[in-house]
């Protein structure tokens, strides 16, 4: 995932990246350059730091702090922020993670059963790597707005213990070590409207030959479009059709209240100036959505 954050500090874009989208591998400390590989295969060739200079190559961004982190401190974090409530619109039983919800409903997930949530693909959407990216948006929103609401972004105490939690299960690059440059970037949060927050999807595809056969294929005139968005730090607007759609493992709740007006440039207070790119899949942190079951 990229998170990009924008200089007045009132929007920010998350991107999750596809693990097998094929791509441009640059030299790395194992190998390199490739025309096109998995991007998890970067952490073979080079751990984070071939991670991060893939990242940037793709996207045109300079990125200044990264982390790595294990299932195991998925579990440790997930127990830190004291659990995340996500929806589900019918029972999921994933046996491959051993995720168990038996109901539709929402529960409030951390410690392993998050982790089964969110490595989840054969229980969500269509059972693919892009149905798990909208499930893990599910998470990630509602992760926003409870360390929003609960108070956790004013209270140094709460942010510093998880800070101390990430330094202890994450791998971060050296100058994103510190405590407190941990807690500057959590309060960048603080400020900035849910409707502002926004989860997106790298654009791709399925269904392709070559070296995509099996694998997601990027959709780089939508991605230009984005990237060159957030090079030029403009906010990025959703439409109507960016939740749900082909691959999607989320849908809007239908038991809570949404924002109106999510077909134009400005709705909820969005800025003015956001850039609404027709084909990008995501939503905000304020829209409530729930994961789609898959059964197989």
């Amino acid at each position: 995932m990229l998170m990009h954050v924008a200089h007045d500090q009132k929007s920010a874009t998350v991107v999750s990246i596809p693990r097998d989208m094929v791509v441009p591998i640059p030299r790395c400390d194992k190998g390199g350059p490739a025309t096109g590989l998995p991007i998890n295969t970067t952490l073979s060739y080079g751990g984070l730091p071939c991670t991060v200079a893939t990242v940037e190559n793709l996207t045109g961004l300079k990125i200044q702090f990264a982390g790595l982190i294990t299932f195991q401190g998925v579990i440790a974090m997930s127990d830190a922020v004291g659990g995340v409530d996500v929806c589900v619109n019918a029972p999921i039983h994933d046996p491959y993670t051993g995720l168990n919800l038996p109901k539709a409903g929402t529960y409030t997930l951390q410690g392993a059963d998050a982790l089964a949530f969110l490595r989840s693909r054969h229980g969500v959407g269509d059972g693919s790597d892009l149905g798990r990216i909208t499930s893990q948006q599910v998470y990630l929103s509602s992760l926003v707005r409870t360390i929003k609401s609960s108070g956790t972004l004013t209270d140094f105490g709460k942010l510093y213990g998880i800070a101390e939690a990430a330094t202890k299960n994450i791998t971060l690059s050296e100058n994103f070590t510190r405590l407190d440059t941990l807690v500057s970037v959590a309060l960048v949060l603080k400020n900035i409207p849910l409707q502002n927050i926004v989860f997106v999807q790298y654009p791709g595809t399925t269904g392709g030959t070559g070296i995509f056969s099996g694998k997601v294929q990027p959709t780089r005139y939508i991605a230009d479009q984005l990237f060159a968005a957030l090079k030029a730090d403009k906010p990025i607007g959703l439409d109507d059709r960016s939740v749900g759609g082909d691959h999607s493992g989320s849908t809007l709740d239908p038991n809570a209240p949404q924002p109106t007006g999510t077909s134009t440039p400005s709705p909820s207070g969005t800025p003015s100036d956001a850039q609404v790119i027709s084909g990008l899949q995501g939503q905000t942190a304020e829209q409530r959505t729930c994961s789609v079951a898959y059964h197989f």
